[in-house]
């Protein structure tokens, strides 16, 4: 009954096995070369076994010569692999210094063994015919005389063997004892196999030895831990891609928000500004033959209703201006919420000729404005809101983005000039106003930088005629164009932030004008308008004081004129830096009073010490009429202790009756014409004692 040659097919088998699988594991573990080193050594064990198998059933004594000598080749080659597997797997620092020094011993083994007739090992092998083993089985068995080499070999064999032996100590003193005992069972079995196969040969019995099986006892044992730790490793990798997959679907959700947001108004829900020109700029790249059109929709009188009624209230129509929006227009059309008070529509395509796209575009946008200013009702209030459209065509032809938005921006600003509830559409005319802006807001830098920018001076008398100021008013001195006025560079220069540079230009010349003045005007002030821009910034404070003091002015010698439009915005900041720098020293003055949206209430929360009445209301006075709009204000200033200044007083006629219905004192043309700081000088030394 054959049971042991069957036995080493089947254990290389097993072998070859494990060597294929732990192969190609470690091929795809580039870091983890123990699964590779196995592998290797488990196919050089499978070669083993099949030429063990090979000799127990020849007959030969020159076949059985070459199958020994091809076995001692696979044992050269088997126990520096080894060397190397188990450095590995006890994981020590130096294994490539052990593994070389294997290689060189077994290496020196292997060339001897090439050119040996019967191997290294045997210096002559002879057949001892068959061996019947106590089951039946039937082997060929050979006999054999140790050559003088044999003794090298046994060494190095037991040298490696101890070596394994201190691996396991290693693993033992690092508490790895799973890795250890697994070790430490093959060793066992390895020596009483050896131990066995000694015992045999040296009592010269014929008999079987069982050493080379032992190495299918490496192969099952270190194949299970492997195989556990890769399990494991497995599961590891498993749960990790777990993790990662949640974490990576949690960003993915984190940065669709974050996109979603950087996208959309979080008040509207509409696309924003930002995701506007996305889809401008794609519909422009696009070039259809058919033209769209951008359309900006401007509420009238928002601001208003945001500051009489609240911003919970101006959120709310906001929201529902939105999604009466989004009803009104037609299907297809993209919404977008530009911020404040702007929405954007985009129409493309709509058709090719451009005169039939202007109208149809035009006729379509008042049909949207006509379903948007129907009554409003929220909560205790019903609100009627307009708005004025700009409207910019685009087609194949057209330019970047940047262009197409400054059209319609033009546009818009054309509307709301005209009118409200109306629509426009630009026309290459308007470039010109472009143009215009442009050069303009380049040559208001190249004046700041070029110092072009001077200050006149308007003398401001009392009701007896004597100086108790004058306000600087800005010029700019175009090298071109001459003088202009600020009407016609203030706005674009609040627009484009360069009036905090040239208010802070005017406070300068202003101070020093001041401080050259003749110490008889001590109780004389300057005044100098300041932009709501100004008080806005930040900075605002530090940045008004440290101009004064480089000039060595005193604040207490400076009016700061302030405009109603401050009401307009946050007036509680505004009122924290009044008060700041009315702790200073600095006065303020309420310029333009009356034209605007000044309440008593607000009035009385800011430290303000005078009150310039708007020249609007001075025109109609006649010095035998008493207007009674203006007496109350002036009544109403004094009872809130308030100096009352009249401005554009032209005539003895106004003046007269200003005296009469109490003003304190006046500026105009009737005293003088604003002046440049030369000629002010002369009007000083010609009206002032």
């Amino acid at each position: 009954m054959p049971l042991y040659v069957p036995a080493l097919w089947i254990a290389c088998g097993m072998c070859l096995f494990a060597g294929i699988q732990f192969a190609l594991v470690g091929a795809s573990r580039i870091h983890e070369r123990v699964y590779l080193a196995f592998g290797c050594l488990c196919l050089l064990l499978a070669g083993y076994l099949l030429l063990t198998a090979v000799l127990y059933q020849t007959h030969s004594v020159a076949v059985a010569a070459q199958v020994v000598r091809a076995q001692m080749a696979f044992s050269c080659s088997i126990y520096p692999a080894a060397i190397g597997f188990i450095g590995l797997y006890a994981k020590l620092r130096h294994w490539r210094r052990w593994f070389a020094i294997a290689c060189i011993g077994f290496g020196v083994l292997f060339t001897i063994n090439l050119f040996s007739p019967n191997s290294m090992l045997y210096s002559a092998i002879t057949y001892g015919g068959p061996l019947t083993l106590h089951w039946g089985e039937s082997v060929s068995y050979f006999d054999s005389v140790e050559s003088s080499i044999a003794p090298a070999y046994y060494l190095l064999e037991g040298a490696c063997y101890v070596w394994a032996l201190g691996c396991c100590i290693a693993l033992w003193r690092r508490g790895q004892h799973a890795r250890m005992w697994p070790l430490a069972l093959y060793l066992a079995i390895q020596f009483f196999a050896t131990e066995h196969a000694e015992v045999v040969n040296r009592s010269g019995q014929r008999s079987l030895t069982f050493d080379a099986l032992a190495f299918l006892a490496l192969a099952l044992i270190m194949s299970d831990v492997l195989r556990r730790e890769l399990r494991g490793q497995t599961k590891a990798l498993a749960a990790s891609l777990g993790k990662l997959r949640i974490e990576t679907d949690r960003r993915q959700s984190v940065e669709d928000d974050l996109r979603h947001l950087a996208y959309h108004d979080p008040l509207t829900g509409l696309p924003n500004r930002h995701r506007m020109q996305d889809d401008l700029h794609a519909a422009l790249a696009a070039r259809p033959a058919e033209a769209g059109a951008l359309v900006v929709l401007d509420l009238d009188n928002f601001k208003t209703i945001n500051d009489a009624l609240g911003h919970a209230v101006g959120d709310e129509v906001l929201r529902s201006f939105a999604e009466r929006l989004r009803v009104a227009v037609p299907a297809g059309t993209r919404v977008a919420h530009f911020g404040g008070d702007d929405f954007a529509l985009l129409l493309q395509p709509i058709g090719s000729s451009e005169s039939l796209v202007a109208s149809h575009v035009r006729a379509l946008v008042l049909d949207i404005i006509s379903h948007l200013v129907a009554p409003l009702h929220l909560g205790d209030h019903e609100l009627v809101i307009g708005a004025s459209a700009g409207i910019a065509l685009f087609d194949h032809m057209s330019g970047d983005t940047a262009s197409v938005l400054r059209e319609v921006d033009v546009a818009l600003h054309r509307a709301k000039t005209l009118g409200r509830n109306i629509a426009v559409v630009f026309e290459s005319p308007m470039q010109s106003d472009i143009q215009q802006r442009h050069a303009l807001e380049s040559g208001l830098r190249l004046a700041l930088k070029h110092g072009e920018f001077e200050v006149h001076y308007q003398p401001q008398v009392d009701m007896q005629g004597r100086f108790i100021g004058a306000e600087a008013l800005v010029r700019w001195r175009h090298p071109v164009h001459g003088l202009i006025a600020p009407a016609e560079f203030i706005a674009i220069a609040e627009e484009a932030g360069l009036i905090h540079a040239i208010g802070r230009e005017v406070l300068r010349q202003a101070c020093m004008e001041r401080s050259s003045w003749p110490a008889s005007l001590a109780r004389a002030r300057v005044s100098v308008n300041i932009s709501p821009w100004q008080l806005f910034a930040q900075d605002c404070v530090g940045t008004l004081l440290d101009t004064v003091r480089a000039t060595d002015a005193d604040p207490a010698h400076i009016t700061l004129e302030i405009t109603e439009n401050i009401y307009l915005h946050d007036l509680d900041d505004i009122a924290s830096k009044i008060r700041a720098l009315d702790a200073l020293g600095f006065h303020f003055s309420l310029d333009d009073f009356g034209s605007g949206h000044t309440s008593l209430a607000s009035l009385k929360t800011l430290p303000v010490r005078e009150l310039k009445i708007d020249r609007v209301f001075i025109d109609a006075l006649k010095s035998d009429t008493r207007d009674g709009f203006v007496e109350a204000m002036i009544a109403i200033a004094h009872h809130l202790d308030l100096v009352v200044i009249a401005e554009g007083v032209e005539t003895e006629a106004q003046l007269q009756a200003l005296r009469a219905m109490g003003c304190d004192a006046v500026q105009g043309y009737l005293v003088s014409r604003p002046l440049d700081a030369a000629a002010f000088r002369s009007w000083l030394a010609a009206n002032v004692v």
